[in-house]
């Protein structure tokens, strides 16, 4: 009925003119959609759970010079702990190249057993290595193992003492690793042998032998099985978090409250071996010198507790005071301003959150709703409008100005590291620089940016109060921030550190780190300012952002940095330079 009128209306000709365009329009957005992150997203969702793909690469070495190891060595020669990776397949057997290059390298000894079952491997172990060894450690090859935290706990038994610990660790289709239900394992030499002993122990009569044998406690292993109806798809692609990240949901924990030394995180991919290693052994805030808990009385070793230091972080705080502006939308408000408040931007001396609708008041969070369209065509006119109240309210109250997206985790303390050296008259701002359209380059949005309390004030009175920026409110933001500040005779500083390492990083960590994870004609080649290296030399010690990370990761990010380090690993810093105001505190013990 509806074709016939519209028939009569335009006539055979137009109408079909008309259809086709409709088609033809259906067809461009179901082809934009397809390519689009929520439609690569129902795409994962609708087909068969696979398993990652491990690819052979090499992220290379690196040491942190400033960080004393003293202690982490000794333990390492009193709690003497053999590795046991039992491979099944040619999918674990590439996955366990990555784990030897990263957490596999501080066993005392690693096994690698292609036997038919484990039971021969551990005779084998035994019969050769029983005087070499402590404890055995088995674990699956999508289990990421702090070492140093292994020794801690098992610095308190006895090898001898019959005892074992294990964690089963559920297989949930969208873990994207093995697929596989799979048990880690810690048994004490005495243990080990007790199992060997018994003849029809392994493998047949393995669970009626070890119910003979005292369990130790395992929360440190993290077991994992819950129902798979409360794991998020969206989690799937960080599912190494989501352990930790359960129980801070379903239990009324604070997120860091039951997490004291972990040991192991159950669903590592190949390539979040190494995020977690950069993350444990090579980021570092600047001015914190952690603290360590002693060892019990009856351990192997005598460790007395030390007390953490953070007075250079403390001074730089002061001293280098740097007001936080971030730019959110409505409907993420809620979740993010609450994660980074509890967060990253703790450690700013003030946090602004710039919306475009007024917002129930957070604790410790200044909270502004901007007169402008939402939007992210219309980012040039939020960060206007954004650093407009800033220069107008509150520009007496920092000496540098950082502006981050609600996506952007940054290490303020870094920051302020980079900047002591500078003075906040300088005109100066800076971020990670890229170099189209803008002589001198301007700096990416998404990996934040710094400005100098001078580079505001020339931002508003020489630019957007002048009429020599662009007016208009829609704009990419990056871009027009860079060329109104090149009008302005803002300099575009150089953020890397002395070994030209990157401290602001446009995309996430895996991306960064993993070689190859970047496909060949990806647009940072184009714009980047300065060659990005690949593996661990990609990012600074001192690295102040890092783009891409979702509000539950932050959360990680910031209990790995600030709360949680590898049991005896003292980390240091390097001195700081051109202020003789600081005070270095002791580097290590």
């Amino acid at each position: 009925m509806l074709l016939e009128r519209l028939k009569r209306l335009l006539g055979p000709t137009s109408l079909a003119i008309l259809v086709s365009c409709a088609f033809w329009f259906l067809l461009l957005e179901l082809y934009i959609f397809a390519f689009s992150r929520a439609g690569i997203a129902l795409k994962d969702y609708l087909q068969p759970p696979y398993k990652e793909r491990v690819t052979d690469f090499d992220v290379g070495t690196r040491n942190q010079t400033w960080d004393n190891l003293s202690i982490a060595e000794q333990m390492y020669q009193k709690v003497r702990i053999h590795c046991l990776l039992h491979l099944t397949n040619n999918h674990e057997r590439r996955k366990a190249k990555h784990v030897l290059k990263t957490w596999g390298a501080r066993c005392n000894r690693m096994h690698i057993s292609k036997a038919s079952d484990a039971a021969k491997a551990y005779r084998r172990i035994a019969s050769i290595q029983y005087l070499d060894l402590d404890w055995l450690l088995h674990v699956h090859v999508d289990s990421y193992v702090i070492m140093e935290n292994v020794r801690y706990k098992l610095a308190s038994y006895a090898p001898d003492q019959l005892i074992y610990f294990s964690a089963f660790h559920a297989a949930y289709p969208y873990a994207h690793v093995s697929l596989r239900d799979t048990t880690d394992y810690i048994f004490s030499r005495g243990a080990l042998q007790q199992l060997l002993l018994e003849h029809e122990c392994l493998p047949s009569h393995f669970d009626a032998c070890l119910a003979k044998i005292e369990q130790g406690p395992n929360e440190q292993l993290f077991p994992f099985q819950v129902p798979a109806e409360v794991l998020p798809f969206t989690m799937r692609s960080d599912f190494w978090i989501w352990p930790y990240v359960y129980r801070t949901v379903y239990t009324e924990q604070d997120f860091t409250s039951n997490m004291e030394m972990p040991i192991t995180f159950p669903y590592a991919s190949a390539n979040q071996l190494h995020v977690i290693e950069y993350l444990l052994y090579h980021l570092r805030p600047y001015g914190h010198i952690n603290g360590m808990p002693a060892l019990p009385p009856d351990s192997v070793v005598q460790l007395p507790a030390l007390s953490a230091n953070d007075t250079v972080a403390r001074q730089l705080y002061k001293q280098v005071r740097i007001l936080c502006v971030l730019l959110t939308y409505p409907h993420n408000y809620e979740k993010v301003v609450k994660s980074i408040r509890q967060t990253w931007g703790r450690h700013c001396n003030k946090l602004i959150v710039f919306s475009s609708r007024k917002q129930k008041s957070t604790a410790g969070v200044a909270t502004v709703a901007l007169n402008v369209t939402e939007g992210y065509d219309y980012l040039w006119g939020k960060a206007k409008a954004a650093f407009k109240h800033v220069y107008k309210h509150h520009l007496d109250e920092a000496d540098w100005f950082f502006k981050a997206d609600d996506d952007t985790y940054a290490i303020i303390d870094n920051m302020r590291h980079m900047l002591h050296t500078h003075q906040p008259d300088e005109p100066v701002y800076f971020g990670c620089k890229f170099k189209p359209y803008v002589d001198q380059g301007y700096m990416s949005g998404g990996a934040g940016y710094v400005l100098s309390r001078e580079a505001v004030r020339r931002l508003v009175e020489h630019g957007l109060n002048s009429g020599r920026c662009n007016e208009n409110q829609m704009g990419t933001e990056d871009f027009e921030m860079g060329l109104c500040l090149s009008k302005c005779n803002v300099s575009a500083g150089d953020s890397r550190d002395s070994d030209g390492r990157h401290r602001f990083l446009p995309l996430t960590l895996e991306a960064m780190i993993i070689p190859g994870g970047l496909a060949k004609d990806c647009w940072l080649y184009d714009f980047a300012y300065y060659k990005f290296k690949q593996g661990l030399e990609c990012c600074s010690t001192y690295a102040t952002t890092i783009h891409y990370v979702v509000y539950y990761q932050m959360y990680m990010f910031e209990y790995l940095l600030y709360k949680m380090h590898p049991y005896g690993i003292i980390m240091g810093h390097e001195p700081p330079t051109q202020n003789a105001s600081i005070t270095d505190a002791h580097n290590g013990i």
